[in-house]
């Protein structure tokens, strides 16, 4: 009696649910829309519910696209089991049709190009303007092909060794922090005001083009100065000892005191005093500073400054500037100096002096060694 009824209640149902369309015929496709109806399962008005597979009491049905398991009962007819383990396969789907699923497509709504990197796979490439593989939101250069950094400020540009934000192809110092300027030549270079070649950080005098030299309190300083009464040299004229023979290392200290006079025109006269200590016979050693004396005198006029210029004057041991006995004062009493004798007034005219030639030779400088750096070496005894 009772099963009577729930196949009387079952049938009913079938009916009903035949009415609307979603039962496609058989005992099975009730049963399933009852489940789907009635205990939370997908809803399917409007839908078909086909059978994939029925095997004795064992049935699939696909339910809304998904398969379900039912099994027969002869007590309660066709019961739901659950979620079949054969499901229907489905084509993945590939929203922008780059031919990469959705599910690898890191931009499914936006074609773009296969790629090793999860987060990029599948999206557009940036705009990359110079091509150097660095997206331009990214690249610091965006016009000018660079490489890859992990700095920010640098992603993307070319190399800058030295960090200066001066690109080693212009600059001329690509191993040096520098700075800017419109000269190639010392482009990215670090800054040198006064031009001679030593950078300001090493330079003792960075205002006043000068030499180099091993201390560090000179380099970069002028070997020679101009004052009002005097053209004083930074560093010993040498000789040979007890002779009058220039030593190479005495070049560089002429060449400024030649170039200090061809620059100011209005000194007109020069002496170049010659002086020893006060060791030794007197006689002898006024005889050697004239000899030394007159040797700068003729190695400047070999470097082009007229001889009308200058005099030549030794003083032997008569004017020391230091009066102690010591060696050291000895040391700086043996010296060249160079007084100013005659300067020309502000338009007063300079008399007409014949210049000696630039070209003839140094002779008493060792030609060999002329182009060796200047040395520090202790003065030698006259």
């Amino acid at each position: 009696m009772m099963a009577k009824a729930r196949w009387s209640v079952l049938g009913v149902l079938a009916l009903g649910l035949a009415s609307t369309g979603c039962v496609a015929g058989a005992k099975a496709i009730p049963n399933a829309s009852f489940r789907s109806q009635y205990q939370g399962g997908p809803k399917c008005e409007g839908k078909d519910i086909k059978v994939v597979r029925q095997d004795g009491h064992a049935l699939v049905l696909d339910v809304c696209g998904t398969y379900e398991d039912w099994k027969w009962s002869a007590l309660n007819g066709w019961l739901y089991v659950g979620p079949s383990a054969e499901q229907p396969v489905k084509a993945p789907v590939d929203t922008d049709g780059d031919s990469i699923v959705d599910p690898s497509d890191a931009c499914p709504n936006e074609a773009g190009p296969a790629n090793a990197d999860p987060a990029k796979n599948g999206c557009p490439p940036s705009p990359d303007g110079d091509a150097d593989g660095v997206a331009d939101g990214s690249d610091a250069c965006p016009t000018v092909p660079g490489l890859a950094t992990t700095d920010p400020k640098t992603h993307g540009c070319p190399p800058d060794h030295d960090g200066d934000r001066i690109l080693d192809s212009a600059d001329a110092c690509p191993m040096l922090v520098g700075v800017a300027t419109a000269d190639p030549k010392t482009n990215g270079c670090p800054s040198d005001k006064d031009g001679d070649g030593i950078y300001d950080s090493a330079d003792a005098c960075p205002d006043v083009p000068g030499s180099a030299s091993p201390v560090p309190e000179k380099n970069g300083c002028p070997k020679a100065t101009l004052t009002a009464t005097e053209i004083v040299i930074d560093d010993t004229i040498e000789f040979e000892l007890g002779k009058a023979a220039l030593l190479p290392e005495s070049r560089a200290i002429l060449e400024a005191v030649a170039g200090i006079l061809k620059a100011n025109p209005d000194i007109t006269k020069i002496e170049v005093q010659g002086h020893t200590d006060d060791e030794g016979n007197r006689t002898v050693n006024r005889k050697l500073s004239q000899e030394r004396a007159q040797a700068v005198f003729e190695a400047i006029v070999a470097l082009g400054v007229e001889k009308t210029r200058l005099a030549a004057k030794g003083y032997g041991s008569e004017k020391p500037l230091v009066k102690e006995k010591t060696d050291e004062a000895r040391t700086k009493n043996r010296r060249v100096q160079f007084l100013v004798l005659k300067r020309v007034k502000a338009g007063e005219a300079a008399a007409p002096s014949q210049a000696a030639p630039a070209a003839k030779a140094l002779a008493p400088v060792k030609a060999a060694a002329a182009a060796k750096p200047p040395k520090p070496a202790a003065p030698k005894k006259k």
